[in-house]
């Protein structure tokens, strides 16, 4: 039996003809005392309970026929019906109200078990004892929002429902729903009805007011896993959250912009919702406070903040931090979306690999190279999957001719020993110049720059040879031009003595220096590193250390440790401190390019070891012999009735005596013989190792460099001596005074620099400049020194003029 009623008034006329019943199907209607009474809203509700209680009509919770220990089991259908059985025949003769009886039953399974129309059927069954159908026992059931569910018992006679229309329309609550937990959220009472349980939710409707905020977070297990049994449903409007991310976001609103959340990052939420105050939360507020910065949208504070902190956590919310904040996709970005774990490893292999997946960005590119020579200085290692990827990729863009290695270059850092090996390779064959590795590979760059050592005129070969001597290196072969110079030089053994005699030793040029406090010898250490060891001095500036003194010295022959140490010991009164051993990395087995970066490692920490503990002392470095790397491309001469040593550098003659030869000189003793060139006096050096022992220039030639914690007070002057300029001629002199002879002065024209070169006393002279017409200014430069100078430029070729008397 369905009535409709659209005002409490009528309803409760209702409710009091049906309690004073006498007529026909009166007995009916007092043996099955049950009514439903259907509400929209719980305000509706409310005031329908308030008013029974006015009438003498008692309110029962069904809170208190659950079971102690089990406030959060959920009770069946079947066992409800049951307790309503038992309560109305153990009930005194009074009216009552049970509730909240829909706030569990919209939880049934009525879609595949229709536990809820079964429950109706067989409660609308249960009958009043019969002391209390003679005083007309009424138990009155709501029904919240379950319209729906409801609907179908409409025209069954047999069954009491009364629906009331208030016509108020009434917000619907709003139910946040979890499974067991709030994540601890601190605040939340604040804002929320909470309830842990199924005892806690009936016992918050058993007497509905103004306690139940408009928002309820139920954290229920029972409710949760029954959630969608619910629907359709007008009183609730439900958000399940099926984790912490969920929960944040759509439970308590918090915009996390794009974020999504994956499986493996549920750990990382829940943390974070443990430290989330709802009161005053504001995700921006609370990672700058965590990482104690107010700028993390620069990719470098990125970068820097990822090492600064090591944890997951911290990593993981840095990560989403970025992405959230993000405003325009950026390389960055798109590698951070891909990146699934904290890993440095597998952030730094994507930022490595993916650009490769990308069509050609330039803005990604440089990016790209920034951020990962920012990783390089925290020694960052990819994997070795990403490495040969890298590798892959740029060996394939250098082999297109269409593309080729200046292509390649684009994507390029350093990150990786294949990209530094690469880049080795490709600067040595002159696929790219060396300029194009000046910001890649810094020490490599310095380490080929010119030597710029300011000998004389006589001496600017030494700058030529140690150019292509370095080159050499760099390519792994002797190009022509070295073996033309080194030909010229070291013809003979008397044109070897014209050029060696004229340098002094380290002893002779150091000796009676009582300012030198400490001395540290670099075994192997020759000229062709003066330009590499001045860079890495120059990065020590901060450590108060600064570049005084630079000289070339010669090492006597044969140029081997057991002669030219004793000397050094002389020199310090055997307070020789050694650092560094270059020799005996020289002569293991390596492969190249490898021994070529390991080299420029191994000589940086040596003098790294000192400037980084530098305590204000005056340094002098100094060295015994130099390294050839060129012997192992040489011949190997087997010369008969010799002992070879240093393999086959130098030799002693053991059956006769040696005769004159242009392959090696003789030392005084008559006996002993250095090879003048790069061929071995015995069987050929093997590849791969440097040797010493002989009388080239990089064996003989040794620098001195004297370091201090003072700059020296120069004061230069420099005029300017050939202000017009011809494509015939076209260099610039300069009168300088005041060089030392630390100071390598230069030129810049049009964007490129060229060396200067004495050629007399203060006289200096540039190399060819590359006549542009309209390039008319000129810089010279000697360290912090500049000096801007006007030139004229004549493209044309000078004629004599005819006429001219």
């Amino acid at each position: 039996m369905y009535k409709e009623f659209t005002s409490l008034q009528d309803l409760y006329q209702e409710i009091d003809v049906d309690k004073n019943w006498t007529g026909a199907e009166s007995s009916i209607r007092n043996r099955y005392p049950i009514r439903f009474v259907l509400f929209e809203n719980f305000g509706d509700f409310g005031e329908f309970v308030q008013e029974c209680q006015n009438h003498n009509v008692f309110v029962q919770s069904i809170e208190k026929w659950m079971r102690d220990g089990q406030d959060d089991k959920f009770i069946t259908y079947s066992q409800l019906a049951a307790m309503f059985e038992a309560y109305i025949k153990s009930l005194p003769a009074n009216d009552f109200v049970i509730a909240p009886f829909s706030e569990i039953t919209r939880f049934y399974d009525n879609v595949h078990y229709a536990e809820f129309d079964s429950l109706l059927k067989t409660i609308r069954l249960v009958q009043s004892p019969e002391e209390s159908q003679r005083t007309h026992q009424r138990i009155y059931v709501p029904l919240i929002g379950m319209q729906s569910k409801v609907s179908k018992f409409k025209d069954d006679p047999n069954i009491h429902i009364w629906e009331y229309h208030s016509g108020i329309e009434s917000e619907n609550y709003r139910l946040v729903l979890t499974s067991g937990t709030t994540y601890g959220v601190q605040g939340l009472e604040n804002k929320f009805s909470l309830c842990e349980n199924m005892r806690q939710w009936i016992s918050l409707w058993k007497n509905v007011g103004a306690k139940v905020k408009q928002q309820i977070i139920c954290s229920s297990k029972c409710i949760f896993d029954s959630a969608g049994n619910a629907q359709p449903d007008n009183a609730f409007d439900y958000t399940l959250c099926h984790n912490a991310f969920e929960f944040l976001s759509k439970g308590l609103g918090i915009n996390f912009g794009e974020l999504t959340a994956e499986e493996e990052d549920m750990p990382f939420w829940e943390q974070l919702a443990s430290n989330i105050d709802i009161e005053d939360f504001d995700f921006e507020t609370f990672v700058n406070k965590r990482f104690n910065t107010s700028n993390l949208n620069d990719s470098i504070a990125f970068v820097q903040t990822w090492f600064e902190y090591m944890d997951g956590f911290s990593r993981w919310l840095l990560k989403s931090y970025f992405l959230w904040n993000s405003t325009t996709p950026t390389y960055l970005t798109r590698v951070l979306r891909n990146c699934k774990t904290q890993s440095t490893s597998d952030l730094f292999s994507l930022l490595a690999t993916q650009v490769f997946d990308e069509p050609q960005d330039e803005a990604s590119l440089k990016l790209r190279r920034i951020l990962l020579k920012e990783a390089q200085k925290y020694n960052v290692q990819i994997t070795h999957l990403a490495e040969q990827k890298v590798k892959a990729k740029l060996m394939a863009m250098a082999a297109d001719p269409e593309r080729g290695c200046y292509y390649a270059m684009k994507y390029m850092t350093s990150l990786t020993l294949s990209e530094q090996y690469l880049m080795t390779e490709w600067v040595g064959q002159g696929k790219i110049d060396v300029k194009d590795i000046q910001t890649l590979m810094p020490s490599l760059y310095s380490y080929l720059a010119p030597l710029g050592i300011q000998l004389g005129n006589s001496f600017t070969w030494i700058n030529d040879y140690f150019r292509e001597y370095t080159h050499s290196k760099i390519a792994n072969k002797a190009n022509d031009s070295l073996r033309q110079m080194l030909k010229e030089r070291n013809a003979s053994q008397s044109t070897f003595e014209a050029w060696r005699d004229s340098f002094k030793t380290v002893k002779t040029i150091l000796y009676n220096r009582q300012d030198i406090d400490l001395y540290y010898w670099i075994d192997g250490l020759g000229i062709d590193w003066i330009p590499f060891i001045t860079k890495v001095i120059e990065k020590h500036r901060v450590d108060g250390v600064y570049l005084n003194e630079v000289y070339v010295a010669t090492a006597q022959l044969p140029s081997v440790t057991s002669v030219n140490k004793l000397k050094l010991e002389e020199l310090t009164g055997n307070k020789l401190e050694k650092i560094g051993d270059i020799d005996k990395f020289a002569h293991t087995q390596k492969s190249y390019p490898a021994y070529i970066i390991d080299e420029l490692h191994l000589v940086e920490e040596a003098l790294t070891q000192v400037l980084s503990q530098y305590n204000g002392k005056k340094i002098a470095f100094v060295s015994d012999h130099g390294i050839s790397y060129m012997a192992q491309f040489g011949n190997g001469l087997n010369l008969a009735g010799i002992e070879s040593d240093h393999s086959g550098r130098c030799a002693v003659w053991k059956k006769g005596n040696p005769t004159v030869d242009g392959n090696y000189m003789i030392l005084q003793d008559g006996k002993s013989i250095c090879a003048l060139n790069h061929n071995s006096l015995a069987s050929k050096t093997p590849t791969g190792q440097g040797t010493h022992g002989g009388a080239t220039p990089e064996e003989v030639l040794v620098p001195i460099i004297i370091v201090s914690g003072q700059k020296n007070a120069n004061v230069y002057s420099a005029k300017l001596l050939t202000s017009d300029l011809i494509a015939s001629s076209p260099t610039v002199k300069y009168n300088i005074k005041g060089l030392s002879s630390i100071d390598t002065p230069k030129v810049i024209y049009n964007g490129v620099d060229y060396l200067l070169h004495k050629k007399q006393d203060d006289i200096y002279e540039s190399e060819r400049l590359n006549l542009v017409g309209t390039a008319t200014r000129i810089t010279l430069v000697i360290g912090d020194f500049k000096q801007t100078d006007q030139i004229g430029i004549n493209m044309g070729a000078q004629e004599d003029d005819l006429f001219g008397f």
